[in-house]
């Protein structure tokens, strides 16, 4: 089964490469970091780095880095802080917060992107729906619940005391059931049916460290 999944480090850019020599070389060769960053392995441990997560938190001029570049470092270490130390899993929830930051066209504060849907929304279209449309939209709602209740708690925890309506805890289950589900659909590849299954369990702690991080990032 096909399925494009959410990465974050796939839109790495030249200009994301050139801020990190710019931090690491230290005065020496910037090609000598150019062929490390090329290396996986390498590039892996340059990412984990504290200096560069520290640069692009504290830094108080707009950096010339990519939005995948920003949120990866970010959700990989929020997910380290959390005693979550798997990089596809940041990799896929960075990519996402990515895809979904992105299509928000109003950046008043405290307006909800036009993306945002109940989860009866999602519920009414999923029953129906069959095969390998079912799959995409079970992916689909557990990524726009993981962003709202990672990013978002707040936002839903007031609708649900103005309204009535489920608050961050009913769609935190809700992902994770969409995730299991979507993880047990047959006929996906073993790395997908990993990363959705271990999404679906690590919800939890996944959610929590995405909230230190916006409440630290003035998401």
């Amino acid at each position: 089964m096909m399925h494009r999944f959410a990465s974050a480090r796939a839109g790495f850019t030249p200009a994301d490469l050139a801020f990190m020599e710019s931090l690491l070389a230290g005065g020496g060769s910037s090609a000598v970091l150019t062929s490390l960053c090329e290396d996986p392995d390498a590039l892996d441990a340059i990412l984990d780095l504290k200096e560069i997560h520290r640069s692009l938190l504290e830094s108080p001029v707009a950096l010339p880095v990519s939005a995948s570049l920003y949120f990866y470092v970010l959700v990989r270490h929020a997910f380290l802080d959390g005693g979550i130390d798997h990089r596809g899993l940041a990799d896929y929830v960075a990519g996402v917060l990515v895809e979904k930051l992105d299509a928000r066209p109003d950046p008043r504060p405290g307006t909800m992107p036009g993306w945002v849907t109940h989860a009866v929304d999602f519920v009414s279209v999923i029953q129906s729906a069959h095969g390998v449309l079912r799959f995409h939209l079970q992916v689909a709602a557990g990524d726009q619940f993981l962003v709202l209740t990672g990013l978002y708690p707040e936002f839903l925890d007031r609708r649900a005391e103005r309204r009535g309506a489920p608050g961050s805890d009913f769609y935190e289950s809700f992902a994770r059931i969409a995730y299991r589900n979507a993880a047990d659909h047959p006929g996906i590849a073993a790395p997908m049916r990993e990363l959705l299954g271990l999404l679906s369990e690590t919800f939890p702690a996944a959610r929590r460290s995405l909230n230190r991080m916006s409440d630290r990032c003035f998401f």
